[in-house]
């Protein structure tokens, strides 16, 4: 079994689980994984684990990296339950914070994903590293104005998937699968690159979608 197989088995997992109504999308997923491929990611922050379709899916993919060091908040007790029974054996890698003011001010990470609302987004700001990375998955369009606010000089692109939800996904089969919106808040010549050819893509598939509905640009 091949990675994306893997990934897509993953997926199908926690569509099935309890609280599957409020996860990410599948490419959202995709592409955050390929983030942490292309960038060498190792130290990875997510806000609002949810039930831990995101998480339990990158830990399982990159077992292969045992310097992987992923942190997340969550408060929910749903949740924090689910998080342990959906995991499994990938759970003792996670660490789990209420929210982002108990993390302490001497940890930073290179990618953080906001997937859930925290009061205390702005400290964020002292939680990222230099060339970090921003995903939001979702509109949250409230959080991506705070974040570009907190980061002027960032580099900004919202990736778009020409794909539809799947069967057994919990959304209609007659939409499109979610965007992404990634943030490199100082990027270096690498992130520039990426971020001006997904810039290109994401215009190419808003103006000619029909192109391309047999598969993902991007990949």
């Amino acid at each position: 079994m091949n990675r994306n197989e893997q990934l897509s088995n993953l997926y199908q997992s926690f569509c099935e689980a309890e609280g599957s109504q409020h996860i990410a999308s599948e490419y959202a997923i995709e592409k955050i994984n390929g983030l942490l491929d292309k960038f060498r990611t190792k130290k990875i922050l997510e806000v609002g684990l949810g039930i831990g379709s995101i998480s339990g899916t990158l830990l399982a993919v990159n077992r292969n990296k045992p310097d992987l060091n992923y942190a997340g908040t969550e408060a929910n007790d749903f949740c924090l339950k689910a998080l342990a029974e959906n995991l499994k054996e990938d759970y003792r890698q996670l660490k789990i914070y209420s929210d982002l003011s108990d993390i302490p001010v001497n940890k930073e990470y290179d990618l953080i994903i906001i997937d859930g609302k925290d009061q205390n987004l702005q400290a964020i700001k002292g939680l990222i590293s230099k060339n970090g990375i921003l995903v939001i998955e979702g509109d949250r369009m409230l959080q991506l104005d705070l974040l570009q606010e907190l980061f002027p000089d960032n580099r900004y692109v919202h990736c778009i998937s020409l794909k539809r939800n799947r069967e057994y996904s919990p959304f209609s089969a007659e939409n499109w699968q979610g965007g992404v919106k990634i943030i490199f808040i100082n990027s270096t010549m690498k992130q520039s690159l990426w971020w001006f050819k997904e810039k290109l893509f994401t215009k190419i598939k808003y103006q000619y979608p029909g192109r391309y509905l047999g598969g993902d640009v991007t990949k």
